[in-house]
């Protein structure tokens, strides 16, 4: 640790790195050059030797390198002390933003406590792979960082910081706060676990331009634009190497200032390249959402490659009056090579799946949606619980199979987007199974059930109640003359009220609903895909060499 802007390095044998206050200090090394320096205003921390000693080093020895951990009180502690004690604690942020941490320093703050301010690490705010800069609580329970109008903790440049077991909290997005709870710009291998966020107008959690992001177990609610949010301004600063996991997005309603665009999202996942969000929840978000138009969905990517989105829940989330979306899942414009499997979606305002291509986005292509269940989505908008739209050109070549879709209104909807491939789907519906234009799309091996008695396929007025019918008109589940669809009842698992479904994504393996029964229809009535991804909803294996089984579920035979 330094005092900001005295900064010492001495080589090329020894570094010596400390806070100078005193007159003048000597550092003595054999075989070397006496060094000096004369400095006043503040105390002396050195974590290498003692100041005004000897060190003796033989050839090629590298000096044991210290880390200190510094303490932060506002009852007790004095902006005066050391820091390094409880008993010599810090007592304010405005201290802490004085410093420079090294690497393998710890900052805690005393649980239970409130720190009103910003708390802001630098380039020089570093730790190392093997030691890293760790921030968080001692004591009795969470210490709470009040960031008023601006930001809890801003993180710009600087690499190895592990964030953890802190409360952060704003003013409220509606009371005056400008920021994000914890703000990354151009980090390396953050990781933030355990932190609860809330009442920042902008983003729970914010990232722009980092790699190597780590986020875990984060608890983001009542902010304004999303929970969580990355983006990139241009291709120099993508997000690289991102991975959310086990965390909770809740009743983040709305941007108040945000006019132009959605605010109002669980997890966004935008200018990603390699990304995996897993094991999170996101619910009631996007309710108050300032404007008609384009609105949030619960867990989604965009201008994102390699992005993999499973083992997640998405379920009563919202968009503003009037406006669109408010879905469970997405991958939107520019998604490439992405895929969204081992998720539920229910109760959401819009569809529970959505393949879009917006308006000048870069080609999307080469996507794939597996072994998800959507229930009940669709209430407000889009009335399906599939949706592929492409506002724009690019668009192109998903897999969609083996999901299960119970919908009332409308299971699929699509318009006529090149590469579309429907495999091993079960697809309920009272009114309409397939909507829209899938004019070029395959449909092999998908099961069509409509319990009260409602049409196979739907494009305005051109209805074609049964699945022959459809198949007769336009080649859709027929190959060389022999139909491959079903119109069957599938014989699902279903539950009683969807109360009785998991909220905890790690509770998804064990749910016993959208399983196929014993005596199902369904079972080893798929067609072989390639790179199925290996197992099912449920972590069953998929056979690799003989018919699968439509839907999510993988009976053993």
């Amino acid at each position: 640790m330094t005092t900001k802007g005295y900064r010492f390095n001495f080589n090329p044998t020894l570094r010596w790195s400390g806070n100078i206050a005193c007159g003048t200090v000597s550092i003595c090394l054999f075989g070397l050059s006496s060094a000096m320096a004369t400095l006043s205003d503040a105390k002396i921390h050195d974590k290498y030797l003692q100041v005004g000693a000897t060190a003796t080093l033989a050839a090629g020895q590298a000096p044991v390198l210290s880390s200190l951990t510094y303490y932060v009180d506002g009852l007790k502690g004095n902006d005066q002390n050391a820091g390094t004690t409880p008993e010599e604690a810090w007592q304010s942020i405005a201290r802490i933003n004085q410093v420079d941490f090294d690497p393998g320093d710890q900052l805690l703050f005393a649980g239970g406590q409130t720190f009103t301010g910003t708390l802001l690490f630098q380039q020089e705010d570093s730790g190392t792979q093997d030691r890293p800069i760790k921030v968080s609580s001692f004591g009795n329970g969470r210490a709470l960082i009040h960031g008023g109008t601006g930001c809890g903790f801003q993180l710009r440049g600087c690499a190895h910081v592990v964030v953890s077991n802190l409360t952060f909290v704003g003013c409220g997005r509606k009371s005056g706060n400008d920021g994000s709870g914890v703000e990354l710009c151009r980090t390396r291998d953050i990781k933030l676990d355990s932190l609860d966020i809330s009442g920042f107008r902008r983003n729970g959690v914010y990232a722009n331009g980092d790699e190597n992001t780590r986020i875990t177990n984060v608890y983001v609610h009542e902010n304004g634009g999303a929970g969580i949010s990355t983006w990139g301004e241009d291709e120099h600063t993508r997000t690289k190497n991102l991975y959310i996991g086990y965390c909770v997005a809740a009743n983040n309603p709305g941007d108040p200032k945000k006019l132009d665009s959605h605010s109002g999202s669980g997890i966004v996942a935008g200018c990603v390249d390699d990304g995996l969000i897993e094991y999170c929840e996101a619910f009631n978000n996007g309710w108050d959402m300032p404007r008609k138009g384009n609105g949030p969905v619960g867990i989604w990517g965009y201008d994102c490659d390699r992005l993999i989105i499973q083992h997640c829940i998405s379920h009563d989330n919202k968009t503003a009056s009037g406006a669109h979306d408010g879905g469970g899942f997405d991958l939107d414009g520019g998604a490439t090579r992405s895929i969204l499997q081992y998720n539920l979606s229910y109760n959401n305002h819009g569809c529970g799946y959505f393949f879009c291509q917006y308006q000048g986005a870069k080609p999307w292509k080469d996507n794939t949606c597996r072994y998800n269940i959507s229930i009940n989505d669709g209430l407000a908008n889009q009335f399906c619980g599939i949706l592929i739209w492409a506002d724009d050109k690019g668009m192109s070549n998903a897999q969609i199979y083996s999901n299960v879709v119970i919908n009332s209104r409308c299971a699929i909807y699509s318009q006529d987007i090149p590469g579309l491939l429907f495999y091993n789907n079960i697809l309920i519906s009272d009114k309409v199974v397939i909507g829209g234009r899938p004019n070029q799309a395959v449909f092999m091996n998908n099961l069509y059930h409509m319990p009260k008695g409602g049409a196979v396929f739907q494009d305005g007025d051109r209805v074609f109640k049964t699945l022959m019918e459809w198949a007769q008109a336009t080649g859709k589940e027929a190959v060389n003359g022999h139909h491959t669809g079903f119109t069957v009842d599938p014989r699902l698992v279903l539950p009683d009220d969807l109360s009785e479904l998991p909220k905890d994504p790690r509770q998804l393996k064990n749910m016993p609903f959208y399983r196929l029964q014993a005596d199902s229809p369904c079972i080893g009535a798929g067609t072989v895909i390639e790179d199925n991804g290996a197992i099912d909803f449920f972590g069953n294996p998929i056979p690799s060499n003989h018919r699968p089984s439509l839907g999510v579920h993988e009976p053993s035979r």
